[in-house]
């Protein structure tokens, strides 16, 4: 990743996040979402999910060329150990190990915040992000088979899965402050 500093986003970087973004969304099914949100949504996003969650940038040259966040798993309570991450990087920036670096931190933050488990949510296929998760120490734990439905065409998504941390009988809340 040499020339990248990765950082934690803003709301500044809204807009520069929606363009990475954006033609993911329209051109692939590696994400489900249909409409790619605007700069105004990816903001509220950022807003919304930084509270407790990690959210990074890699900038080049000062410009976003990638970020990556952590997200709540699901809403029950016993979930509040494992968290779901994610990484896009700008489709003009492939293979300078942007995705990599940002997983790596990403990963860390949250094992200093004090989640247990790591989760990635793969639309398949997806040789790349496959290759990236078990890069950085994910294993694939699952395939839901069919259960996406973007572009006419049925997609499985798998899972794979990072322990942060050991189980413990009384593990201690996650917090924000990083």
């Amino acid at each position: 990743m040499t020339g990248a500093r990765v950082r934690p986003a803003d709301a500044e970087d809204a807009a520069a996040i929606a363009a990475i973004y954006a033609p993911y969304v329209h051109d692939t099914a590696i994400t489900f979402e249909l409409e790619a949100p605007d700069a105004a949504a990816m903001r509220a996003r950022i807003e919304a999910g930084s509270a407790l969650y990690p959210w990074l940038v890699a900038e080049i040259d000062g410009a976003v060329r990638g970020y990556a966040y952590a997200g709540l798993f699901r809403t029950r309570a016993a979930y509040r150990w494992t968290v779901e991450t994610t990484v896009y990087v700008d489709r003009d920036y492939p293979r300078r190990g942007l995705g990599r670096g940002l997983y790596e931190r990403l990963i860390a933050d949250c094992a200093a915040q004090g989640f247990v488990t790591a989760l990635g949510v793969v639309a398949l296929p997806n040789a790349a992000s496959v290759a990236l998760h078990e890069a950085v120490g994910f294993v694939h734990t699952g395939t839901e088979i069919g259960v996406g439905h973007k572009f006419r065409t049925w997609h499985d998504v798998g899972v794979w899965q990072r322990d942060l941390a050991p189980r413990t009988d009384d593990p201690p809340e996650p917090w924000a402050d990083r």
